[in-house]
Formats: C-alpha cells, structure tokens, sequence
C-alpha cells in the first residue's frame, strides 16, 4: 500500500482543533515502521484489543473534548491501560452515528469504554482499514498526556473503519506514546 498524503478535510479540521497540524506528518510505508510501532499499527485489526494483548490489561478511556453534529460525533481521547493507568493511545475520531445501532449509539455518547470494546460486541462485525502510517513530532497535547519531551517522535496511522455493507463507521488519526527508550529530534 503507498501512503496517503493526508488525512480526510473533516478530520483534519478536528485536528487542527485539538492543535495537530496532520500537514506535519511525515507520511511513512508500513514496512519502514520502527518496531514495537510495525506490530502495534500494521495491521487490520482493531486497536482496542491490539493494545490490550500487548499491555495485558483492560483498555480504558479518558475523553479529552467531544462535540456532536447532526450525524456526526466526534471526540479527542486517551485510551489508558487500566492495569498501570498509563496512557497507551491518543485519538482523533469522528464516528458516523448513524451507521451504528441504538445500543452502539447510547454506548459511545457515554464515552465510557473505547469503540474497539463497543465493536468487538457487534454481531455483523466491521472491517478495519488502514489508509496511512506516520511519524511526527509530538504535539503539545501528546507531550501533555503521553509525559514526553518536546521534540519526540511518535507514530501512528489513519484508519478508517466500515461495517459489513461498506457504509463507514469512523474515522481515527491513532497516535502511540513513545516506547522505552525513545530518542527525541533534539538528541
């Protein structure tokens, strides 16, 4: 797959409301990805559950904004592993409510657990979809909430996800906190 040069205009304007320029990624292949990011983001899974088997824990969630539209829903958050309480994810998704089921609905405007746990009960199953991998510099709210240095390098991809009939459900910018080790640009 080659990368995509950006993401989507309407999540790029949520970006850019949660202070990330998506014009600051460095559009990345998927093979070129630094391991543990390659196992954590190349992949057509879920990150939801991909995160709970590499942490071993329960994946929590902490909304950081949300706002709604007619059909739209979108919100900033931080997926946490609730073993350590340390933050292993931070989101940018704008949810298409109307291609989700009442109950999904209730669940997600109750921003009590991440979509991944929500879609993983559904009985006509999803299909996740990987657009882009990249890498930046992480931005102020990353730095905030991930408890890096400025000047850090993260990863993440664009992942659209659809349901069973090809209507899209959501649209994610998934962006991972440094792993151990990780050398900042000023190094």
């Amino acid at each position: 797959m080659s990368p995509v040069k950006r993401v989507s205009e309407s999540l790029e304007r949520l970006l850019d409301d949660c202070g990330i320029a998506s014009d600051r990624f460095e559009w990345i292949d998927g093979a070129e990805m630094p391991q543990p990011y390659r196992r954590l983001l190349v992949h057509q899974k879920d990150m939801t559950s991909t995160l709970q088997s590499f942490h071993q824990s329960r994946i929590g969630l902490k909304t950081l904004r949300s706002r709604s539209g007619e059909d739209c829903y979108r919100r900033e958050v931080v997926l946490f592993a609730e073993s350590t309480q340390g933050p292993v994810e931070y989101g940018a998704i704008e949810m298409r409510l109307e291609n989700f089921n009442h109950a999904e609905r209730n669940a997600i405007l109750s921003e009590s657990e991440p979509l991944g746990a929500i879609l993983n009960r559904r009985s006509e199953g999803y299909v996740s979809d990987p657009h882009g991998y990249f890498s930046l510099v992480a931005p102020v709210v990353c730095q905030l909430e991930f408890g890096c240095e400025r000047g850090t390098t993260l990863y993440g991809r664009y992942n659209q996800l659809f349901d069973g009939e090809g209507r899209i459900l959501a649209s994610i910018v998934e962006i991972l906190p440094p792993a151990r080790g990780a050398r900042t640009n000023d190094e």
